[in-house]
Order: C-alpha cells, then structure tokens, then sequence
C-alpha cells in the first residue's frame, strides 16, 4: 500500500514577491524496510522534463529528488521525496495592484496644482482616489487566506493610503489657513497697525505745544546746554529760551546744530537696513506655512520625492 502526500506549507511574508518550498511524499505505511525498499531509479536524473513544466502563477527555480527512512514507533518506512523550490511570478501582481496603486497614488497629487479655493474639486479628488485605494486593498484581502501577519503587497498598499490620504490633509490645513486661520491674521494685523498710529499721534501731538513749538526732554536741553558754553561767540545761540521747568523751546524752522548728531542718526538707517537685509534671508531659508501658495509648492516637490524612497526602500529590501 502506497501513500502520496502533496502539500506545501507557504510564507507569506513576502507575498508577492516570495519563494515556496513545496514537497511532493512517496512512502508505503503498510510495510516497514523489511518488507520494501524504495528508491530513485536513475539517482538525481529519475525525474525529468521538470524544467519545461510552465505554471500560470510560479517558475520552478530548481527541484531536488531525496530517499529516506522515517522511523516511528511500529518500525521504519521507506520515503521518496521531490521537493520543489517554486518563485512567485509578480508580472500579474504589478499589472493588477502596484501599477494602479502608483497611478492612484501620484493621481492624488494632481489636487496640488488646482487653485486652492476651488474646494469641491480638491475634495471629490482627494475623497475618489482614498475610496479607490480602500477598495484595491479589500479585493486583494478576498483572494488570500485569512492570515495573522502582515504580507509584503500590505505594506505597499498601506503605504500609497498613506500618501493619498495626506494628500487629502494636506489641502484640508491648506484650507483651514486660507479661509479659518488667515482672514482673523488679518483682523489682528489690521488692528495692531491702527494701534501703532494712534499711540504714534499721539506721542507727537504731546511733544509740540499750542505755539507749534517742540518740547525737548532734558537730556536733549544738556546737550544742547554744552553747544552753547562750546561757542560762546556764536549769536544764534542766544535765540534758545530756557525756562525753569527744565524744558526748551525750539521753533520747528530752525536747524539742529552739531557734527555728532548727524553721524549718530545716519548710522541708525544703516542698522536698520542690515537687520532688514538679515531677516530677509531668514525669510528665503525657512519657508513661510501661513502661504497657502507655499504650502502647494512645497507639496509638488515633498511628495513624489518621499514616494519615490519609499518605492526605492520597498523594492530593494523585498527583491534582494
């Protein structure tokens, strides 16, 4: 009495991209090695043509032939064994998920080249091409065993959802910036410069007099004070009124007088012109995330550069 035993225990770790140990048994449970010996006739070259065996799914990559002896407890058996090491044909696997999964995948990216206020077209994009990866994924699910890992052809699929849903995220705080977050930006910044001119007339309107005339603090009446003893000759100075309260009056007509003043107030338009030059070039290096236009460019360039590492990552460490 002979017994065949055509099984393969797979792995599908790797799916689709793995490779199958597969072995077909020959042993007789009836008669131990005392009553029959079994044997390959012809050693490793007993079965031929294998080589030319073409199946719809696998190639078989090499095929081994194995004669043996398995003892159990009522004696020892006799067993052939043909073992098979079958690779995983992906041409069918790349035409009807990878290839579509890329092409949904960059399809999504095409929401970051339409106008941000045109919020229904963005939308029914973002939402189709998310529906249209949800549904790859559960057609692939219904074709395989259910099993507790995570296979290879997941991860791809989970990782192009990924992308596209980020590109559905990404428009929604493009649009959170434009419509919710920047009109009250510009309610504030409406407010703080309406602020500063009112606190600036009225610092100015409290520094000129009823007479029209200009009141000096009282560093600036020392300052002054040392002009006058420095050119005593001088009759212009002899203009100047003081009073009491520690306070000059200058008519707004006549010129400010010394050399080291207006060296001092040039230098202040310099400074000021360097620091406007710095925070300029800070502006270039760090991108500005409150411009929605930015935020779009930035995403033409972020996206297929992420997605081509991570199809980079995915292919060379699945492949080799």
């Amino acid at each position: 009495r002979i017994t065949t035993t055509a099984a393969c225990m797979m792995d599908l770790r790797r799916y689709p991209l793995d490779e199958q140990n597969c072995t077909l048994e020959i042993e007789s449970y009836g008669y131990t090695t005392d009553d029959i010996e079994f044997y390959w006739r012809g050693g490793d070259k007993a079965v031929t043509g294998v080589e030319r065996i073409e199946l719809p799914q696998f190639s078989i990559v090499e095929h081994r032939l194995v004669s043996r002896n398995v003892v159990f407890a009522t004696g020892a058996y006799p067993r052939l064994s043909l073992s098979f090491r079958l690779k995983r044909n992906i041409g069918y696997f790349i035409l009807q998920t990878y290839m579509p999964s890329i092409l949904i995948t960059i399809l999504s990216w095409v929401s970051f080249w339409i106008n941000y206020d045109a919020s229904a077209a963005r939308v029914a994009l973002g939402i189709t091409t998310v529906l249209t990866m949800t549904t790859i994924n559960t057609h692939l699910r219904e074709t395989l065993p259910k099993i507790p890992y995570v296979k290879a052809i997941d991860m791809y699929l989970m990782g192009c959802f990924v992308f596209v849903f980020l590109a559905l995220l990404e428009y929604a705080f493009v649009n959170y910036i434009f419509f919710g977050r920047g009109p009250q930006r510009q309610k504030k910044l409406a407010e703080k410069t309406a602020k500063a001119k009112n606190d600036r007339s009225k610092s100015e309107s409290n520094r000129v007099d009823a007479h029209g005339n200009i009141l000096l603090t009282s560093l600036e009446v020392h300052n002054e004070m040392n002009e006058v003893t420095g050119s005593v000759g001088d009759t212009r100075n002899s203009a100047r009124p003081f009073d009491n309260s520690g306070i000059q009056y200058r008519k707004q007509s006549m010129p400010r007088e010394g050399h080291g003043r207006h060296m001092g107030d040039r230098s202040i338009p310099h400074k000021k012109t360097h620091l406007r030059r710095r925070s300029s070039q800070l502006k270039i290096k760090i991108p500005d995330l409150t411009d929605v236009n930015a935020i779009d460019r930035w995403s033409r360039i972020v996206f297929p550069f992420t997605f081509s590492l991570f199809n980079l990552v995915y292919w060379l460490y699945y492949v080799n």
